[in-house]
């Protein structure tokens, strides 16, 4: 499933996508946030309440975004799925979408 939301007003982007895992494990998203973080110049950083494994990391780019904010990515590994969620947020903001996306 891929869900996007571009905000009329600020001009702010989220992107959910969910995908089969089968055969994913917690180390294997563990390499692949830590490979995507430091392609960014950042750390990812393991969030736990979610699912088997989750990562964050924010990107160096609010003075970029027309929203100010800098661009979050969350990666979760829920049993057999994957979900990914990519936004111009603030960490906290985009653990509470991952907590909606999760209970719904």
């Amino acid at each position: 499933m891929n869900c996007s939301y571009a905000d009329p007003t600020t001009g702010a982007n989220l992107v959910i996508l969910t995908s089969p895992a089968s055969g994913t494990t917690a180390s294997a998203l563990k390499s692949v946030a830590n490979s995507q973080a430091q392609a960014q110049s950042t750390t990812a950083t393991p969030i736990s309440g979610f699912g088997s494994a989750a990562y964050i990391f924010a990107l160096h780019d609010a003075s970029s975004n027309s929203s100010g904010v800098a661009t979050t990515i969350m990666m979760i590994l829920d049993g057999s799925k994957l979900v990914d969620i990519t936004a111009e947020a603030t960490p906290a903001q985009v653990q509470a979408i991952a907590h909606y996306v999760l209970t719904h």
